[in-house]
């Protein structure tokens, strides 16, 4: 599949007026920057940008007019820059006549490159006890969800989830992914614990998955078809492959509020530079590679917003049932300070992560 990868859909968030011109001039400062010699302060601008929301965002203040702030403060800086005839202005349009990109290839390299160095104490440690601690706050227990079930890890990317559902106690763990890198990491990473003998890794796309019907109990995609073509297949090619009864566990972002305006404009304002430089600066800043990975995910993955109306119904018409919404979480996840009420959470992330048990229809 070749094409250009695809602008991001116009959201159906109603957004505070100010603030999205405030993210707009954001967008054209870096626009006017298009050499290679302004990388630099451009990756400066938009990694504080990232950062500074995890401040603000902690206050128990209306974040607004902070958002509204920062980002006029961040563009003067580049606009300043422009204008000092530093290296690295504009030298006419860009991004005309570009050669056709492949959609999966982008999307498997942007987390590929950032699997590659994550450390043992993130990938088996971290993921197993924060999956854990997020279940178990939502009163179901991981081990008998899990035990004993042949699993489908759709959309596997580094094999981490594949690895703590066999952990669980899986009876057999399938991961598929388009990844080639990631693949062969998750391989080598399963060669280190004795329950990984357990897990098998496929090549596949989660919207066209190399699966018989009804041959798994339990479908896990954890963050994964937010990220594809075709959001909507993805969720019927789950149940198709689903055994009746069968658990759909599903992990996608809902509308995000003032969050979802965030990234949507850093995303757009990261074009032109390398992924690899970012990740780069990324790490020299000392960040591990758990936080690498997710404001990697942030910044260069293609993302879709759906509401939790929107999924709900999806995974209806998709022959899905008695729904289970995850509202719970650690104290990091916005969904957890959504279901807490804390002040202006709902302004700050909006619906935010959308976590759901679902079952195959019997009929």
């Amino acid at each position: 599949m070749s094409e250009f990868i695809p602008a991001p859909k116009p959201s159906k968030t109603k957004f505070d007026g100010a603030c999205v011109a405030a993210a707009d001039r954001f967008v054209r400062a870096n626009k006017l920057l298009v050499d290679s010699a302004s990388w630099g302060i451009r990756t400066t601008a938009i990694l504080n940008l990232f950062l500074w929301h995890l401040e603000a965002f902690a206050k128990d203040s209306d974040p607004i007019p902070l958002f509204i702030d920062a980002f006029d403060k961040s563009s003067e800086l580049l606009e300043n820059y422009e204008k000092s005839g530093a290296p690295g202005g504009y030298f006419g349009p860009s991004g005309k006549n570009r050669a056709p990109v492949d959609f999966e290839k982008h999307v498997s390299g942007v987390f590929s490159q950032v699997w590659m160095g994550m450390t043992d104490d993130i990938y088996f440690d971290e993921t197993f006890e924060f999956t854990k601690e997020r279940f178990l706050k939502n009163n179901i227990n991981p081990s008998d969800l899990f035990g004993g079930k042949v699993i489908l890890d759709a959309g596997c990317g580094s094999g981490k989830f594949s690895i703590a559902l066999a952990k669980f106690g899986a009876k057999k763990v399938v991961g598929i992914d388009i990844g080639d890198d990631g693949l062969e990491f998750a391989r080598k990473q399963q060669e280190k614990v004795s329950y990984g003998q357990k897990v098998e890794y496929i090549y596949g796309s989660t919207f066209e998955l190399p699966a018989e019907d009804e041959t798994f109990d339990l479908v896990w995609s954890n963050g994964v078809i937010h990220h594809t073509l075709n959001y909507e297949k993805c969720v019927y090619e789950f149940n198709r492959v689903l055994k009746k009864g069968g658990t759909l566990f599903l992990h996608v972002n809902g509308s995000f509020g003032l969050y979802e305006l965030l990234l949507d404009k850093l995303r757009e304002a990261c074009v032109g530079i390398p992924s690899q430089l970012f990740q780069a600066f990324l790490f020299s800043q000392g960040n591990n590679s758990g936080r690498v990975y997710w404001i990697m995910d942030c910044l260069y993955a293609p993302y879709e917003w759906k509401s939790k109306i929107e999924v709900e119904q999806l995974m209806s018409d998709a022959g899905f049932e008695d729904f289970k919404q995850l509202v719970r979480g650690v104290s990091s996840d916005p969904i957890e300070m959504v279901s807490q009420n804390l002040p202006y959470a709902d302004v700050k992330y909006g619906d935010a992560q959308l976590k759901y048990l679902a079952s195959k229809a019997q009929y």
